[in-house]
This record gives structure tokens, C-alpha cells and sequence, in this order.
């Protein structure tokens, strides 16, 4: 294993952790100064032979078995698979701040000349929160009242990607 360490395979929550700071470290639109997408790949291509390994280990022990629907869908594998395409796609537009909170994504910035492409995506815009959302799990409303940002973030925990900036020139040129 070259980017993941021993301590990351306890469960695929410790996974997604360490895969979320790669992501971070390594993303090539979080790099200015060199060219990281041969270690983006390598990053991915390693998380998901080891996803796959904690998958098949998970769902061939006896404690997967014993519990419950809602409790199984903690782990559902393809909605990992759904969360990490959207982030790719995401990382396509400049300018976008994108928060990960549980299976979650916030995403907030300059967002409205890429609305079209974000309603394609599957994001709705949530007016409580003024950012753009998606979630892949079921929706369970635990409170009657909206709860803020800081509470999801405490709960859930939190990841910030920053899309790199591109000049607006660059920009203006793209949309003719």
C-alpha cells in the first residue's frame, strides 16, 4: 500500500477519512504548483481495491447479518460509488466551494453560471442553507425546524474542497 496506511482499514468509515484527505492533498485542482492526476489515480485505484477487500470482509461476517435494514444502510456501497462520481464531476467547475458532511454535499461559491449543470447532476438549491445539496441517503427528519451548518458539521463531520480559480478571461472564453 503506497497512500493508505494500516491504521485506515479498520472500517470504511477510517477509509473514507484518509481517502477524503488525499483528496484534499492530492486533487489536482487543489494544486497549483505541479501536476497531481497520476497520484490522484493511483490514490483512486488503491482505495478501491482496498474498499472492495473491507466490503467483502463487512458483508461476509456474522455481524452484518444481525442487523437491521436502517443500520446496513450505513453501508451501502453503491451510494460511495454515487459520492465519488459527483465529487469528480464537481472538481471539473472553478470557483465552488464543495463541503462534505456524511454522505452529504454542500456546494456554495459561484455557483449560478453552473446551475444547469448542477440541477443535471442531481443537486437541488436549498434556500434554508443558501447552497446546493445532495444527499444519497434515505431522508429521515429527526427535527421540525431546519438545523444549521454547525450542527450537521458536528455531527457528521466535515471535508472542504475549493475548486481552483481560473482567471475570468479563461472563463469568459469557455462559454463563447
Amino acid at each position: 500500500m503506497k497512500w493508505f496506511k494500516e491504521e485506515d482499514l479498520k472500517d470504511v468509515n477510517t477509509l473514507r477519512s484518509a481517502y477524503k484527505r488525499l483528496l484534499i492533498k492530492y486533487h489536482p485542482d487543489n494544486n497549483n504548483k505541479e501536476d497531481t492526476t497520476v497520484q490522484m489515480q493511483e490514490i483512486n485505484a488503491e482505495y478501491d481495491k482496498l474498499f472492495e477487500r473491507i466490503k467483502c470482509a463487512y458483508e461476509s461476517s456474522e455481524s452484518y447479518e444481525k442487523q437491521t435494514n436502517r443500520q446496513k444502510q450505513a453501508y451501502d456501497w453503491e451510494k460511495d460509488r454515487q459520492l465519488r462520481a459527483i465529487i469528480v464531476a464537481l472538481s471539473k467547475f472553478t470557483g465552488l466551494e464543495i463541503e462534505l458532511c456524511g454522505t452529504r454535499i454542500y456546494v456554495r461559491g459561484e455557483t449560478y453560471p453552473y446551475r444547469k449543470e448542477l440541477k443535471a447532476l442531481g443537486l437541488r438549491f436549498n434556500p434554508h442553507k443558501g447552497c446546493w445539496i445532495i444527499h444519497f441517503d434515505d431522508y429521515y427528519q429527526y427535527h421540525k425546524n431546519p438545523v444549521s451548518m454547525s450542527y450537521i458539521r458536528d455531527k457528521y463531520g466535515s471535508v472542504i474542497i475549493n475548486t481552483q480559480e481560473e482567471n475570468k478571461e479563461n472563463r469568459r472564453l469557455q462559454q463563447c
